[in-house]
This record gives C-alpha cells, structure tokens and sequence, in this order.
C-alpha cells in the first residue's frame, strides 16, 4: 500500500513519518512492514467518535472488539485454521465468560499457534464454535498439528464466527497488571499476551517472511 501510495505523496527529497508494525528479515534481506505514512501535507486525523454498539458475536462492544465477526447462513458449517498450526487452547464451555478486555471467552473457541520460517510466530483464534471437531471429525486435541484449511470446529448456533489474530512482535506484548495476576502461570493462556490486530490489514505472510509485504 506504501509502495502504490508513495510516489504522488511524497515528491523525492520530502521527509515521511512511517509507522512500523513490524521488522523482518527475509531471504531477500532485511523489511520493514508500514502500516500507516503521513507528509507534512497529510490532513490532522480527526478522532473517531465513540462506537458502543455491539458486535455481532455480543461479546464486545465495536470499539473493544478484538477482531472481526462472520455471519454464516446455518450452523454447523466447516471452520478452517488460517495457515499451518498447533493447538495450544480448547475452550468447550459454552458459557466461558469475557474475564478481561480483549481476552474473554465468548463461548467455545479453539487457539492456534503458528511459527514461521523467519521464526515469527502468529496466534489466531476461533470463537463462538458449535462443536470442536478435527479434519476428518474426530475430537480436537491441545497439541494437534494442523495444515491450512483443515477443519478446526464448526459454526456455532449463533451462526457467527469471531476470528482473531496476534502476532509476537514488538509493540503487541500486553503489560496489564490484571492480566500477570491472573494468567502469567497459565501455559494455554500464553496467546492472550499478545494484543489482537485487525486481520482484514494483516499481512502474515509477510510477517513471516514467506513474502515480501504487499497491499
């Protein structure tokens, strides 16, 4: 996006502040992911006004909403892990609560784990599920290797599917006091450390240096 953006932005010579969500380093060498660039001609960014509805999956309001719903015609339907993974979180209670911003339950959900050539390692989760079911519908285990587009779950009753993700990267590591007191000695919550990103502008396969970073 910086790349198609830059040369009617910023004539040659002009100083640009770039953002960076991440730094890499790929067979190709060294890169730098940029989420956002402004000029010294960029308008002043207006606040955005307050959004307290709530989100599809009714577990957060818009403005606390940690990733992005989809809305499904029935329930039942496949749910497929984003890329290769590990299980490393099988929540079954189907009234798991939203303990802390950011982290909470919201049903059923299933957490991956997944480390890339580069050694970055990305967490996605899988929430409001019906059934935690593997690829071929047999029960889903913390430890399973998965492949991309294998199936992890299904659609729940609710027919709404809340995805997450949370790379390991600098900037995204949570200090919140409530979280070290409740989760710091718990293994399978290790993912909740890491704050979410919106997967819609989410490059993983640039963050993990499979490629160079793209629009």
């Amino acid at each position: 996006m910086v790349y198609g953006f830059l040369p009617a932005e910023v004539p040659v010579g002009d100083k640009l502040s770039l953002y960076a969500i991440h730094a890499f380093t790929s067979p190709e060498g060294p890169g730098l992911l940029v989420n956002e660039f402004l000029t010294p001609r960029s308008f002043p960014r207006a606040e955005k006004p307050a959004d307290k509805t709530m989100t599809s999956c009714g577990c957060w309001t818009q403005d606390e909403h940690p990733g992005v719903d989809f809305t499904s015609d029935k329930a039942g339907g496949p749910v497929a892990a984003m890329a290769d993974g590990v299980v490393v979180k099988i929540e079954t209670s189907e009234q798991a609560p939203a303990d802390l911003p950011v982290i909470g339950g919201c049903g059923r959900y299933v957490v991956l784990k997944h480390t890339y050539p580069n050694g970055g390692v990305v967490y996605t989760r899988y929430v409001q599920l019906g059934r935690i079911v593997g690829p071929k519908g047999e029960p889903l285990a913390v430890g399973a290797s998965v492949k991309a587009k294998d199936t992890i779950g299904e659609i729940g009753p609710n027919k709404v599917l809340h995805f997450e993700i949370r790379p390991v990267a600098p900037g995204t590591t949570t200090t919140n006091k409530a979280w070290a007191e409740r989760y710091a000695n718990v293994p399978d919550m290790e993912w909740s450390r890491y704050d979410p990103v919106d997967p819609q502008k989410f490059d993983a396969a640039s963050f993990g240096g499979i490629r160079k970073a793209t629009k």
